[in-house]
């Protein structure tokens, strides 16, 4: 045999062992429902999709999120919050969302944006993996128009 028929026969053996081999068995993985908080935070994310659209039209804003105000006490998930930390962002989140309902139609693009602030600071600090969505929740806010120098 020469060495060509020799190096087929070695890939083709190799080949059905592949075949023959079992597979891994994937690893099992533990998952757990999502947090008390871990929904609230999907429900805001939800809320702030539909502010942005009604800020960004003109209409009125969407009902007044009550459900928000049990941020503090929603079970977090496990080893994720620590409530010295969390807390403060919780309360400068809340204040800023009276202040986006209490604003004149002209300041909502203002309020709006700084609420999604609010969001973005706290998960510098807290859960940073949803910064890329609240990144894309801003409104841009229009160019200047430019003044004439005499």
């Amino acid at each position: 045999m020469t060495t060509r028929h020799l190096l087929v026969l070695a890939i083709l053996a190799l080949c059905g062992l592949a075949f023959v081999m079992p597979s891994p068995s994937p690893v099992p993985q533990d998952l757990k429902p999502p947090s008390e908080l871990a929904l609230l935070m999907r429900n805001m994310a939800s809320f702030m999709d539909t502010a942005k659209s009604h800020t960004v039209r003109g209409i009125d804003r969407p009902p007044y999120p009550e459900q928000f105000k049990k941020m503090k006490t929603a079970t977090p998930t496990e080893g994720m919050v620590e409530h010295a930390v969390f807390d403060p962002f919780a309360d400068f989140f809340l204040t800023t969302l009276d202040s986006y309902y209490k604003a004149k139609k002209k300041d909502r693009v203002q309020r709006y944006n700084a609420l999604v602030q609010a969001c973005a600071n706290c998960h510098m600090q807290v859960c940073p993996g949803p910064l890329v969505r609240i990144k894309k929740m801003y409104v841009p806010l229009p160019e200047p128009i430019p003044t004439k120098k005499k």
